[in-house]
Protein backbone atom coordinates (compact mmCIF):
# COMPACT_ATOMS: atom_id res chain seq x y z
CA UNK A 1 0.00 0.00 0.00
CA UNK A 2 2.86 2.45 0.99
CA UNK A 3 4.33 1.65 -2.64
CA UNK A 4 0.89 2.49 -4.04
CA UNK A 5 0.85 5.80 -2.35
CA UNK A 6 4.66 6.96 -3.28
CA UNK A 7 3.78 5.73 -7.34
CA UNK A 8 0.42 7.89 -6.98
CA UNK A 9 2.68 11.01 -5.60
CA UNK A 10 5.11 10.52 -8.09
CA UNK A 11 2.32 10.61 -10.77
CA UNK A 12 0.84 13.79 -9.66
CA UNK A 13 4.07 15.42 -8.90
CA UNK A 14 4.70 14.71 -12.45
CA UNK A 15 1.43 15.86 -13.60
CA UNK A 16 2.04 19.15 -11.67
CA UNK A 17 5.06 19.58 -13.17
CA UNK A 18 3.70 19.48 -16.53
CA UNK A 19 0.94 21.92 -16.10
CA UNK A 20 3.63 24.19 -14.07
CA UNK A 21 5.34 24.03 -17.28
CA UNK A 22 2.26 24.35 -19.57
CA UNK A 23 0.77 27.31 -17.48
CA UNK A 24 4.24 29.17 -18.50
CA UNK A 25 4.45 28.11 -22.14
CA UNK A 26 0.65 29.45 -22.15
CA UNK A 27 1.86 32.68 -20.02
CA UNK A 28 4.30 33.15 -22.46
CA UNK A 29 2.19 32.76 -25.60
CA UNK A 30 -0.38 34.94 -24.12
CA UNK A 31 2.50 38.13 -23.82
CA UNK A 32 3.10 37.67 -27.42
CA UNK A 33 -0.21 37.99 -28.33
CA UNK A 34 -0.78 40.82 -26.60
CA UNK A 35 2.52 42.33 -27.91
CA UNK A 36 1.32 41.49 -31.48
CA UNK A 37 -2.08 42.92 -30.63
CA UNK A 38 -0.19 46.47 -29.21
CA UNK A 39 1.81 46.40 -32.47
CA UNK A 40 -1.45 46.30 -34.88
CA UNK A 41 -3.61 48.75 -32.86
CA UNK A 42 -0.64 51.01 -33.84
CA UNK A 43 -0.70 49.98 -37.42
CA UNK A 44 -4.42 50.39 -37.76
CA UNK A 45 -4.03 53.82 -35.70
CA UNK A 46 -1.54 54.72 -38.48
CA UNK A 47 -3.31 53.81 -41.12
CA UNK A 48 -6.61 55.25 -40.09
CA UNK A 49 -4.78 58.49 -39.58
CA UNK A 50 -3.41 58.15 -43.25
CA UNK A 51 -6.45 57.50 -44.80
CA UNK A 52 -7.83 60.80 -43.17
CA UNK A 53 -5.09 62.92 -44.40
CA UNK A 54 -5.89 61.26 -48.00
CA UNK A 55 -9.32 61.96 -47.78
CA UNK A 56 -8.67 65.28 -47.03
CA UNK A 57 -6.16 65.78 -49.59
CA UNK A 58 -8.66 64.16 -52.66
CA UNK A 59 -11.52 66.78 -51.18
CA UNK A 60 -8.81 69.83 -51.46
CA UNK A 61 -8.11 68.72 -55.16
CA UNK A 62 -11.37 67.93 -55.79
CA UNK A 63 -12.09 71.36 -54.90
CA UNK A 64 -9.33 72.34 -56.70
CA UNK A 65 -10.58 71.18 -60.05
CA UNK A 66 -14.08 72.45 -59.53
CA UNK A 67 -12.55 75.67 -59.44
CA UNK A 68 -10.03 75.12 -62.42
CA UNK A 69 -13.01 73.95 -64.28
CA UNK A 70 -15.04 77.29 -63.27
CA UNK A 71 -11.98 79.12 -64.35
CA UNK A 72 -11.54 76.81 -68.25
CA UNK A 73 -15.61 78.13 -68.50
CA UNK A 74 -14.72 81.64 -67.44
CA UNK A 75 -11.29 81.60 -69.79
CA UNK A 76 -13.84 80.22 -72.62
CA UNK A 77 -16.18 82.89 -72.55
CA UNK A 78 -13.31 85.54 -72.44
CA UNK A 79 -11.83 84.14 -75.25
CA UNK A 80 -15.29 84.53 -77.44
CA UNK A 81 -15.35 88.04 -76.49
CA UNK A 82 -12.07 88.98 -77.25
CA UNK A 83 -12.23 86.80 -80.39
CA UNK A 84 -15.71 88.83 -81.17
CA UNK A 85 -13.40 92.21 -80.67
CA UNK A 86 -10.67 91.01 -82.65
CA UNK A 87 -13.60 90.38 -85.87
CA UNK A 88 -14.95 94.00 -84.88
CA UNK A 89 -11.29 95.54 -84.90
CA UNK A 90 -10.64 94.02 -88.28
CA UNK A 91 -13.76 94.80 -89.97
CA UNK A 92 -13.14 98.73 -89.03
CA UNK A 93 -9.49 98.46 -90.24
CA UNK A 94 -11.02 96.90 -93.77
CA UNK A 95 -13.46 99.70 -93.53
CA UNK A 96 -11.03 102.43 -92.80
CA UNK A 97 -8.49 101.10 -95.58
CA UNK A 98 -11.42 101.16 -98.60
CA UNK A 99 -12.26 104.76 -97.22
Amino acid sequence: MNQNVTSMLSRLETRTRQLMLEHDKLKRQLAETKQQLSIQQQLCGHLEEEKRNLEEKYARLKMARMIDMADDDNLKTTRQRINKMIASIDRCLATMKAQ
